[in-house]
C-alpha cells in the first residue's frame, strides 16, 4: 500500500504553450489526467496527492473534483515534494513527475516488489548515448557508459525516510534535481536502481508530444 505524490506545480516553459503543459490534451485527456489515471487504476495506491501551483488550483480541481488531495507546491522541487510527503498517510510513497503519463503498471509493480525489502528505490534505464562531461565548451571526461543510467519516476521511499531527508535538504543550501539524490546525500540509506522502460518519458519539449 502506498501514497502517490504527483508533482504538477511546474510551468512547462520549455514547451512554449503559455500555460502549464500538464493541461495540454493528449488523446482527449490532459497530460495530468493520463498520469493520475495510472495510479487510480492501481489497487495498492490508497491516496493520490496532487502537488499544484496556486495559479492552476481551480483548473486542477475542475478535472479531478474530490478524487485526489490537493497541496500547493513550493518554489523548488524539494519544497514541492516535502509539501506532498507531509500529507501522506501511508508508510510508503511513490513520488512521480506529472509530466510522465506513460509509466506502466509493470513499472509500478517492480517498484512495489523492491520496496518489500528496501527503504528507497528509483526507476532507471541504461543510457544509450555516449555521455561527455563538459565545462565552458571543453570536454573534460567521457564516463564509462556501462556505469550510467538515467533516472525516471516514480521514485519510492519509506515515508519517514524521505520526509526526514527532505527536511534536512530544506535547511541546507543545496539544490537537488530529484528526490533520490536527496536521500543519497541526506541519509545513510542506499537507493536501489529498478529497471524501468524507455517509453516512460518526461514530456518536456514539443517533440515529446509527437
Amino acid at each position: 500500500m502506498y501514497s502517490a505524490i504527483i508533482l504538477a506545480a511546474g510551468s512547462g516553459t520549455r514547451l512554449g504553450l503559455g500555460y502549464n503543459k500538464l493541461l495540454y490534451k493528449l488523446n482527449d485527456k490532459t497530460i495530468i489526467e493520463n498520469t493520475v489515471e495510472i495510479f487510480k487504476n492501481d489497487s495498492d495506491c490508497k491516496e493520490i496527492i496532487l502537488v499544484i501551483s496556486k495559479d492552476d488550483e481551480n483548473k486542477m480541481k475542475d478535472l479531478f473534483q474530490k478524487s485526489v488531495q490537493y497541496v500547493i507546491g513550493g518554489a523548488t522541487r524539494q519544497q514541492s515534494s516535502y509539501h506532498g510527503v507531509s500529507h501522506a498517510h501511508e508508510e510508503m510513497v511513490m513520488i512521480h513527475d506529472g509530466a510522465r503519463p506513460y509509466v506502466s503498471q509493470e513499472e509500478l509493480n517492480r517498484c512495489k516488489e523492491a520496496m518489500k525489502i528496501h527503504d528507497a528505490c528509483c526507476l532507471m534505464v541504461p543510457v544509450k548515448d555516449t555521455i561527455k562531461v563538459v565545462k565552458d565548451g571543453l570536454i573534460l571526461q567521457t564516463p564509462d557508459r556501462n556505469t550510467l543510467m538515467a533516472a525516471l519516476t516514480p521514485q519510492c521511499f519509506k515515508t519517514k525516510l524521505i520526509k526526514e531527508s527532505l527536511e534536512k535538504a530544506l535547511t541546507s543550501q543545496e539544490t537537488f534535481s530529484d528526490d533520490a539524490s536527496v536521500v543519497e546525500k541526506m541519509s545513510n540509506q542506499t537507493v536501489w536502481a529498478i529497471l524501468g522502460e524507455y517509453s516512460n518519458i518526461k514530456i518536456t519539449t514539443k517533440e515529446d508530444l509527437e
